[in-house]
C-alpha cells in the first residue's frame, strides 16, 4: 500500500502521522497509527482550515486529536 497525504477535507480519512517530514520520494517512512496528540502539535495540511474537520480527521482510527 503507499501511503499518501490526507486531502484535508474528507472525514475519518487519516490514518497516520508521520513521524519525520517526508517528501514524494520517500521510499521508507515511519509513522505513528495510534496514539493521543496535542491538535497544535499536528502539521495539518493547508486545506484543513476547519477545527473541526482537524479534530475528526482520524475518526475510527486508534489515533485521538485532543
Amino acid at each position: 500500500r503507499k501511503l499518501v497525504a490526507w486531502d484535508g477535507t474528507t472525514d475519518g480519512a487519516a490514518v497516520g502521522i508521520l513521524a519525520v517530514a517526508a517528501d514524494q520520494t520517500s521510499t521508507t517512512l515511519t509513522f505513528y497509527k495510534s496514539g493521543t496528540f496535542r491538535y497544535e502539535d499536528v502539521l495539518w495540511p493547508e486545506a484543513a482550515s476547519d477545527e473541526t474537520k482537524k479534530r475528526t480527521a482520524f475518526a475510527g482510527t486508534a489515533i485521538s486529536i485532543v
